[in-house]
């Protein structure tokens, strides 16, 4: 069985389809899909400015935001299990990070042993380094690669923190205090040297990945989004045509993807693609679970960060929500 470590286990040579804005057209003019799609989008517009004149649930988000701030010290570690998770499948599965991506023994080499490093948090810096230097690398050569930006977007706030704690650096820099140990990376992020940065970091990543899968994968090689419609028997669940099954979910995972990357309700958006990664692994019973854990720890790292001070949240929705409640 070929293994798969991507986002999506390919049922169709990925290559690009024919006429992507030829089948985007042809999707929009089915009977019924502007309708739903403006319908969609008036309602979440709807639902956001409501959220923002009156608060429902204010005091218990209040609660929750208030014990979600304080796992915070727990981020370095949330980071490296997902990336590192993610790292060893790609070099024992022996592709750099694609399934189409055939890795060299050096290179799978380079995977495994960094994902070791980042799972044990030892020498985490060096090793994020590395493995973000030959995702950089791949990225060149196989454009492909961009629907795996949670990948970066890990690795980046990986060589940002440190190891944290638990980790095998921290326990040596313990053990020996004058050596050139790893600084707890709490200290950075609790101080606030990192805390508007870390969230723009994961904020791209994970929303990143979600926007590219709606567009890269699901319009740009619209057959293979297809196929697998009918290789699952979607429209058996939800009786449209295949061709509104592929609109719906270029639309949900783009639009997901650039509220996340915006900053827009973040902290939800994060848990709605949770949600969506979650049902996805349940009812495609193929799915690559170990390409999910990367989207899963980046989603978790915003519902305990938020989005961050640069952030449509921070500079629009609570502006705007303050002047409504006010009137």
């Amino acid at each position: 069985m070929r293994p798969t470590i991507a986002h999506v286990d390919y049922v169709t040579d990925p290559e690009g389809s024919a006429d992507p804005i030829g089948f985007l057209l042809d999707a929009l003019g089915s009977p019924g899909a502007i309708p739903l799609s403006l319908a969609g989008a008036l309602v979440t517009i709807g639902l956001v400015l409501a959220w923002a004149r009156w608060r429902p649930l204010e005091a218990a988000r209040a609660r929750f935001v208030e014990r979600a701030e304080g796992y915070r010290e727990y981020l370095p570690w949330i980071v490296r299990l997902s990336v590192g998770l993610v790292l060893i499948g790609s070099g024992v599965a022996r592709v750099l990070f694609l399934p189409t991506a055939e890795a060299a023994g050096w290179a799978a080499l380079a995977l495994t042993a960094t994902g070791f490093l980042l799972l044990l948090g030892l020498a985490v810096r060096p090793a994020a380094l590395v493995a973000l230097a030959l995702y950089a690398v791949t990225l060149a050569g196989n454009p492909q690669l961009v629907m795996m930006l949670d990948v970066a977007g890990a690795l980046g706030v990986a060589l940002l923190l440190g190891p944290g704690r638990p980790s095998l650096d921290d326990l040596l820099r313990a053990a020996f205090p004058r050596g050139p140990g790893a600084r707890a990376a709490t200290e950075n992020l609790a101080s606030g040297h990192y805390g508007d940065v870390v969230p723009l970091l994961v904020r791209l990543g994970l929303g990143g990945a979600f926007a590219a899968s709606g567009i890269a994968d699901k319009l740009l090689i619209y057959d293979q989004a297809l196929a697998a419609v009918e290789r699952y028997d979607l429209t058996a669940v939800v009786s449209v045509a295949p061709e509104l099954w592929v609109l719906g979910a270029i639309l949900i995972e783009t639009a997901l993807g650039l509220a996340i990357i915006a900053g827009v309700l973040t902290r939800f958006s994060a848990a709605i693609g949770f949600a969506v990664l979650t049902l996805a692994l349940f009812a495609l019973p193929d799915d690559p679970v170990i390409a999910h854990v990367g989207l899963f720890g980046l989603s978790s790292v915003l519902v305990v960060t938020g989005a961050g001070r640069w952030s449509l949240d921070h500079a629009v929705l609570r502006p705007l929500g303050e002047r409504l409640r006010s009137r």
